[in-house]
């Protein structure tokens, strides 16, 4: 804090797509909403070429470490890490607008007494949103008849309501949690899988991963929710996949290599599986030469299951100050990223 005030400065990237994109608008607002702050807080806004900092030019470098130099808190997605103790030498909390922090790992960079937020419930009223209309497509078999649409097939498939089914969410922390709370709407029966979390107040139980099998063997549908870290790359692998009943559809939301692509192509292809929604993949944007493409019963959405046009940047900068008040007082912060995991 220099001149009576906190310093907050939030970087966005000129590539990055709209809903990622902090305006001034923005800020005002959020001091609208915070009038009893809005003396004591100074706001910056800089902007970079690029999220990759190879690809950033001498004034991207320029005019960002010249706004770190008296920032307290940073809110951004991207940054120069090394020797960040150096040109930041007041900063106390970085603020991601994201839930996954895999892109800047390995946590080496990290200076003592710097700490790291993620972006974690910002998300959850569109994802929620988005996990629900993903379970009533893959219930009504849209996915089926999409394809049936592409092939110019008139293929009649008769299904029945969701109430009833069975669902198993493999991840149950904040995200997977309002997945079944939006289940449980629905009227499914909700499995959560999850190496961590005992209970869930909106699952109907919770057990580890050494039940995944006999959990996976009557579902009629696999949401996949958990975040990507060692331990989860590549878990819901070709064996898991194998272990669900035909009927059963997948939806992944979470992060890309988390499930074996290929495998679920093969099964889809081979009607082992009766369909599947991926908002996330390996690799992003997916190349044109993916066979996923034109994998029947799949339903592809470019990652944008959980990210809110209008409410995005709003909720990411209301968490900030609501960061900065528990700080005040004296609180915990929320969403501190465990930089002893490997991501």
């Amino acid at each position: 804090m220099r001149d009576g005030k906190i310093h907050i400065h939030i970087e966005n990237s000129r590539s990055s797509v709209e809903v990622f994109i902090a305006k001034q608008k923005h800020v005002d607002d959020l001091l609208l909403r915070n009038p009893d702050l809005a003396d004591k807080l100074c706001i910056t806004i800089g902007s970079s070429a690029y999220d990759e900092i190879e690809r950033w030019t001498e004034a991207d470098f320029e005019e960002y470490y010249g706004y770190m130099k008296t920032a307290d808190i940073m809110v951004g997605y991207s940054f120069p890490t090394k020797d960040i103790a150096s040109y930041a030498p007041n900063l106390r909390w970085i603020h991601f607008i994201s839930s996954g922090v895999e892109h800047i790992t390995p946590f080496t960079w990290v200076p003592k007494g710097l700490t790291l937020i993620n972006n974690r419930g910002v998300h959850l009223p569109k994802s929620g949103e988005s996990f629900a209309t993903y379970l009533g497509m893959l219930n009504a078999a849209l996915p089926r008849m999409m394809t049936a649409q592409r092939n110019h097939k008139w293929d009649r498939v008769f299904t029945t309501v969701i109430r009833g089914k069975k669902l198993v969410i493999f991840g149950v922390g904040s995200q997977g949690g309002e997945m079944a709370r939006r289940a449980k709407e629905m009227g499914l029966y909700v499995v959560g899988v999850d190496p961590y979390v005992k209970e869930q107040k909106y699952c109907d139980k919770v057990v580890g991963i050494d039940k995944m099998r006999e959990e996976f063997a009557d579902a009629d549908f696999l949401g996949i929710t958990a975040p990507l870290t060692k331990e989860t790359e590549g878990i819901i692998s070709r064996e898991k996949l194998g272990w669900l009943p035909e009927r059963a559809g997948v939806i992944n939301v979470s992060r890309g290599p988390l499930l074996d692509e290929a495998a679920l192509d093969e099964m889809l292809r081979a009607g082992k599986l009766s369909g599947a929604v991926l908002d996330v993949f390996h690799t992003e944007p997916l190349p044109e030469d993916s066979p996923l493409w034109k994998t029947p019963n799949l339903v592809i959405t470019p990652h944008v299951s959980s990210d809110d046009l209008v409410h995005y940047i709003p909720r990411t900068l209301d968490l900030t100050i609501e960061n900065l008040r528990n700080e005040l007082a004296g609180r915990p912060l929320k969403n501190i990223v465990d930089i002893s995991k490997e991501f």
